[in-house]
């Protein structure tokens, strides 16, 4: 659900990374101020930077939940996963990169915001395709995460006025913190 989330976040932002490329070639454009339209723009930054910053990580444990790890072959698969989602994404954005900057340059900004629109509406597509598809893993014994940011938070407070040496020794009462002591 967050993947599909942060897709939709980078889809709006290329959206109107496009729209703004595309409003200074119309006659509407001169009723629209050069400050609203930067606005416009960075607004738009923001949002394909705030949807990168949620899609990355979603699809790296996305991916890693497709393998099971009680099978070898699967465990083998999963770190094969990872080098070539690496190697796809380093290579993806330097090709990018490279196209993309030729197009904006010589041909036109609203083709080179429009053809990573059009690609993640295609991603975005195909996701959704195969969704029935996709292994989810669900632990139910395991806190929520933000239960267990809590528990961090009430843990410092309490904690606030102690000493480190005084923690410390209650860390390594439970085991927690290795044993200095050979």
């Amino acid at each position: 659900m967050l993947m599909l989330v942060t897709e939709l976040w980078i889809l709006q932002g290329l959206g109107l990374l496009t729209l703004s490329a595309i409003l200074p070639s119309f006659s509407i454009s001169e009723s629209i101020s050069p400050q609203m339209q930067l606005v416009f723009f960075f607004f738009s930054l923001y949002l394909v930077a705030i949807g990168q910053g949620g899609h990355k990580p979603c699809v790296q444990a996305f991916g890693a939940d497709q393998f099971d790890e009680q099978h070898p072959e699967e465990f083998k698969a999963r770190s094969s996963f990872f080098n070539w989602w690496y190697f796809s994404m380093c290579s993806g954005m330097l090709l990018t990169q490279w196209i993309l900057n030729y197009i904006q340059d010589n041909l036109s900004w609203a083709l080179g915001f429009g053809i990573p629109c059009i690609a993640m509406i295609i991603a975005l597509v195909v996701f959704l395709l195969g969704t029935r598809t996709y292994r989810y893993t669900i632990q139910s014994d395991e806190k929520s995460p933000f239960m267990r940011i809590g528990h961090v938070f009430v843990a410092a407070i309490r904690n606030r006025r102690t000493t480190l040496s005084a923690v410390a020794v209650d860390q390594e009462a439970h085991g927690t913190l290795p044993s200095s002591e050979f």
